[in-house]
């Protein structure tokens, strides 16, 4: 059986990201150099245009549909390829907007792949000092919007990081049926003792040395555990639902990629795998900035599930910079820890100034969980070659099927097949 990350990628960015009035579909990270200024319509209309190629031969593929979805993620306009696999799109306001292109039978989609490429994000600079903000300039309690008098909270995160203004950020709210991520990630974590267990002053946090024996393989590409944090309560939410707690696995690539495997924690049976961490900072981590280490290694099974059901998306780290890209898996079957657990890890939290330590959900931005696609911030001039390739699907192929979302009761047809 053959699985995507088996055939060749045509490119190595999981939904490319399209923002500047360019003749090239340019990833997501340039607007983090931009002025924050967004580009005024000059025209009655724009157009985002691209091709379907086939990737054994590079020919287009035609009859293909294709479909954008609006920053609500309705379907706001539907075509289908030409001969020569070309669409286009007609859009008349400056938005997000995400391109699919539904797989033709016989084949599976090579790209749009898992985004390669290392999250990009920085700190503006303090007009007080000239220099950039730093950790310490936000936080999560407090309710001050202002950084100059003193640090910010959620809410006002964008006004010291220009990320905290862009679309196709995180956390989300997942909708939809999970699938089996195991047809596109491997998890290889072997016991092993954290180099150090941190108090960084927003989370407590488990920290490894980068190794291939402790390491995710997604569609093909190895990422190493970097560390492990808890976020109390859980960010990213389930059709409206909230877990008690959610913990993030962040993993690098050799590029600097990044990959946050995430899962949830709800109340039930006693965690045996959790109590060295939970110890750790009961004795010696409850003041910010505090370090220590413990000799027992970490018992990984214990703190994933036994399955790998869940959802994708491309989103950001959820704390300043808030750097993006980065992939993220939700592994939907949670895991569990019981009620003195959970007061152990809350009277830390709590102590140190970091209880919650949610960020508040962010809009999907029309993203779609479980499809690879082209996310674009229009900014009112054409966007060009946002391009899909597909290539032939032995039988058998292992990879989930996409219904095609139904076009919205606003939604059109805004262009003809070319």
């Amino acid at each position: 059986m053959q699985t995507l990350g088996q055939i060749k990628n045509f490119n190595n960015a999981q939904r490319n990201r399209v923002t500047q009035p360019s003749v090239n579909v340019e990833r997501l990270e340039t607007r983090l150099a931009l002025s924050g200024s967004q580009a005024t319509l000059t025209q009655p209309f724009g157009t985002i245009t691209g091709r379907i190629l086939n990737e054994d031969n590079g020919h287009g593929l035609g009859k293909v549909t294709v479909q954008l979805f609006g920053s609500n993620g309705q379907v706001v306009a539907t075509t289908k390829t030409g001969p020569q696999g070309r669409y286009a799109f007609h859009v008349k306001s400056d938005a997000p907007y995400v391109v699919h292109a539904v797989t033709p039978k016989r084949f599976i989609q090579t790209s749009p792949a898992f985004n390669n490429t290392a999250p990009t994000g920085v700190y503006a600079t303090n007009p007080l000092t000239g220099k950039p903000y730093t950790g310490a300039n936000w936080n999560y309690r407090t309710g001050n919007n202002n950084p100059a008098n003193g640090p910010v909270g959620p809410a006002a995160w964008a006004t010291i990081t220009p990320a905290g203004t862009l679309p196709f950020e995180s956390p989300i709210n997942i909708s939809g049926p999970p699938i089996d991520l195991s047809q596109i990630l491997s998890i290889h974590y072997n016991d092993a003792t954290p180099k150090a267990i941190v108090n960084n002053g927003a989370q407590i946090q488990a920290q490894f040395n980068n190794s291939t024996n402790d390491s995710i393989v997604l569609d093909g590409q190895t990422y190493e555990l970097s560390q492990l944090h808890y976020h109390d309560t859980a960010e990213n939410q389930v059709a409206g639902y909230t877990y008690p707690m959610e913990e993030h696995f962040v993993n690098v690539s050799a590029s600097g990629a990044e990959t946050v495997i995430a899962v949830f924690l709800q109340l039930g049976s006693h965690n045996a795998a959790l109590q060295p961490i939970l110890d750790a900072a009961s004795a010696h981590l409850t003041a910010p900035n505090s370090t220590t280490t413990i000799d027992t290694p970490i018992d990984f099974a214990g703190l994933l599930p036994s399955n790998l059901q869940g959802w994708f998306y491309e989103g950001s780290l959820t704390t300043p910079p808030l750097s993006q890209p980065v992939n993220w898996l939700v592994l939907s079957t949670p895991i569990t820890l019981d009620a003195q657990q959970l007061q152990q890890y809350e009277a830390v939290a709590n102590g140190a100034g970091f209880l919650p330590n949610n960020r508040p959900l962010q809009p999907t931005d029309g993203r779609q969980v479980n499809q690879s696609n082209i996310d674009m911030n229009y900014q009112g001039q054409p966007i060009r070659d946002a391009n899909f390739t597909f290539a032939f699907a032995p039988p058998n192929t292992a990879w989930h099927k996409v219904t095609p979302a139904k076009i919205s009761s606003t939604g059109k047809s805004t262009a003809a097949a070319v």
